[in-house]
């Protein structure tokens, strides 16, 4: 392997006369708001310091089959961003009456496009991958902004759109001074290391070796490299198929999935250790077949956490899987999965299972507080006997069952719970309201989530006369406020106008309910703590058979 390093400022790269590609596979933009933010700050911070130098990090290049081109492998978000700015910059100034504004432009435009001889084509400096080459090229050499496709095109005009914002604040107030200091800080005090190696393979294994040290390189990024790398003719295929995940899971969910994945179909890995176990596993000869598989599990997965009618063609389910994703453990993934493969084609095998796994998480997790991590070798090792087929969904069942609390441990826990997540509540609430519906032989009556109100009996910011009662009573009100037992659910009688008032004039609401919830709340005369653990403890014993399998 040859690597050459070399220190220099970003005038050099900005001036060499190259053009610098980011391979098709790269990601596409990614700097958000803050990172700009960051930016720009360091930027301002450099104008005012007036500081020799900033280093800006390293940047990895590999040679291009075309002399005048070079790859750019790491450090392109950066360097988009810089020609960014510095197209801003140059439209701002064209309607400028500053001295040498002229001057100025010819010379940035020198600086982020080159022209081609003797076509006169301009061509920037940087190319970027295939879903943003064009949208960029066309802010970058022509001022102009396409309509966005995707969501890297919004990145990179908000990027351009900021910049362009706060250098017309900076040009209004210091005029020349700042395009001046400003062009002095992009041109000569910006300084970066540049790593030149021989071959993209190369650069890859560097990638491996700086993340071993340190460097702040996803599991993702690495996977990535590393399959683009052994692709061979199946190139173009991969890199599709590696878009299509992406798209699918979202660009910050990558690792997760993969790991996910990983965890259901191979065995237990730490984050760490997860690049390497996949490069001893895919090479060559089965990266075709991995990276298909890995799409097929990529749109499960999507969908587990992002039910779609489209995919699941079953309300039930779907409902299921909301609820699911409302309890937050998506470490229960790992085993959907695999039960996903294995089952979904009986649905009522799958349906079975999944309200098994529902009242699993929901007793474990939710009421006992029990870390999900701690479960992940479970969920592993359950996972990788259904998708072998060495246990059937009995059995499935029954492994969960013999983790899960007992009914003393799950009445304990829930008679204590306090919870401050809106949607949660609402959810056991309406769970409990429904299956009183159900025991008063009103199968056919249930509640859509979306269409109750939380309702708090001692409101969050009480009135008057229940600050005296409170008091009175010795109650402390941060003790009690999260209570479940202090929360109902109520429909249109939900008046939010006496929501905070006391509790003799709110029980009007709770008289007009329907909802069996409400039922014990209509005979109180009055509600404090005493009241709060009746009802809690009898939404306990309610909760403890509901969530049963």
């Amino acid at each position: 392997m040859n690597i050459s390093t070399t220190s220099l400022s970003l005038e050099t790269i900005l001036k060499d006369g190259k053009i610098y590609t980011v391979p098709i596979f790269q990601r596409s933009y990614s700097w958000e708001k803050e990172q700009i933010l960051d930016f720009w700050s360091d930027l301002i911070d450099l104008v005012e310091a007036e500081k020799d130098s900033y280093f800006i990090g390293s940047m990895v290049f590999t040679p291009h089959e075309e002399k005048n081109k070079i790859k750019i492998l790491d450090g392109q978000q950066r360097f988009a961003t810089i020609l960014l700015f510095l197209a801003a910059l140059r439209d701002v100034l064209k309607p400028s009456t500053i001295t040498d504004a002229s001057v100025w432009i010819d010379e940035i435009d020198r600086i982020i496009y080159t022209r081609d001889i003797p076509s006169l084509t301009k061509n920037p400096k940087l190319i970027l991958n295939r879903e943003d080459r064009m949208f960029f090229e066309e802010i970058v050499v022509h001022g102009n902004i396409r309509e966005c496709k995707y969501h890297s095109h919004e990145l990179i005009k908000n990027a351009y759109n900021f910049f362009k914002e706060e250098i017309s604040k900076n040009i209004s107030k210091d005029k020349e001074k700042f395009v001046e200091s400003i062009l002095d800080v992009i041109m000569h005090r910006l300084l970066m290391i540049r790593i030149d190696v021989d071959s993209d393979e190369n650069a890859n294994i560097l990638f491996e070796t700086l993340n071993d040290r340190g460097l702040e390189l996803s599991v993702a990024d690495l996977v990535k490299n590393y399959i683009f790398s052994v692709a061979g003719s199946n190139l173009e295929n991969v890199v599709q198929l590696w878009k299509e995940i992406v798209d699918q899971v979202g660009d910050y969910n990558v690792s997760k999935f993969l790991r996910h994945f990983w965890l259901s179909s191979f065995g237990l890995v730490k984050k760490e250790e997860l690049y390497k176990k996949l490069k001893k596993e895919v090479n060559e000869d089965n990266v075709k077949e991995f990276i298909q598989k890995l799409s097929e599990e990529a749109t499960i997965y999507a969908n587990l956490s992002s039910p779609t009618h489209e995919f699941w063609g079953d309300t039930e389910i779907e409902d299921m899987i909301e609820n699911i994703n409302i309890l937050k453990v998506e470490q229960v993934y790992i085993l959907l999965l695999a039960l996903y493969k294995k089952f979904f084609s009986e649905k009522n095998t799958f349906n079975k299972l999944l309200r098994a796994l529902i009242n699993f998480v929901f007793r474990y997790n939710t009421i006992c507080g029990f870390d999900p991590k701690s479960l992940e070798s479970e969920y592993s090792k359950l996972a990788i006997s259904v998708r072998n087929a060495k246990i059937n969904d009995k059995e499935v069942i029954r492994k969960i069952n013999e983790l899960s609390p007992s009914r003393e441990q799950f009445i304990s826990s829930f008679i204590n719970l306090e919870i401050k997540n809106k949607k949660l509540a609402k959810y056991i609430l309406l769970q409990i309201n429904n299956y009183l519906f159900k025991k008063q032989g009103k199968n056919e009556i249930t509640t859509d989530i979306n269409k109750v109100n939380l309702e708090h009996i001692i409101p969050l910011h009480p009135d008057e006369e229940w600050r005296k009662f409170l008091k009175e009573n010795n109650i402390d009100f941060e003790k009690w406020i999260y209570k479940i037992g202090n929360m109902t659910i109520l429909l249109k009688e939900y008046n939010k106008k006496i929501a905070n008032k006391f509790f003799d004039k709110k029980r009007e609401m709770y008289r007009k309910s329907e909802l069996p919830l409400n039922d014990f709340l209509q005979g109180c005369k009055k509600f404090g703590i005493d009241e709060i653990k009746e009802r809690q403890q009898q939404m306990a014993e309610i909760a403890e058979e509901l969530w049963k399998n």
